[in-house]
């Protein structure tokens, strides 16, 4: 199923386990900065590590524009702790191996081998989702460039 969140929904509140195992509150993180939420299907799949590794290698960029990049999907913290280590990802990644998370976001289905749909949500200071992208097909992602345009408009509407 595919979520039915769209921009300017207000983005469901979350507590996931990150890559350490510490708790991470939506609500909490959004008190520093805006967030773009980056579900995908697994760690160490090929489309996924090419996506991850693209918007690690634009963080910069993220950072410089004031956004902060969280990676969801239904890996274990070990897992994630692994694959953060060894691609260097400079971002937070989520567990949400019960699909409480990717359900209400961007969901799961066949079309992503039964993962998490490919997905990116920009959500701003207020909890306002102002970017929604869910992939109908996993060999697809959102290019940095886009995202980061979509990133510049948020901070340059909220100013």
């Amino acid at each position: 199923m595919i979520s039915q969140l769209s921009e300017g929904d207000e983005a469901p509140d979350f507590t996931l386990p990150d890559e350490n195992g510490d708790s991470f509150r939506l609500v909490d993180a959004l008190n520093d900065d805006p967030i773009m939420l980056v579900f995908y299907p697994g760690d160490f799949t090929p489309v996924c590590t090419r996506q991850l590794c693209s918007y690690r290698d634009r963080y910069a960029d993220f950072r410089d524009v004031g956004v902060r990049i969280v990676g969801i999907s239904s890996d274990p913290v070990e897992r994630h702790a692994r694959f953060r280590s060894e691609k260097r990802l400079p971002f937070t990644l989520l567990a949400d191996p019960d699909y409480q998370v990717i359900d209400q976001y961007g969901g799961a289905g066949l079309l992503s081998g039964g993962g998490a749909h490919r997905a990116n949500f920009l959500i701003d200071a207020e909890a306002i989702i102002r970017y929604a992208h869910v992939e109908l097909l996993s060999l697809t992602h959102r290019k940095p460039e886009e995202l980061l345009d979509a990133a510049r408009a948020l901070v340059e509407s909220s100013h």
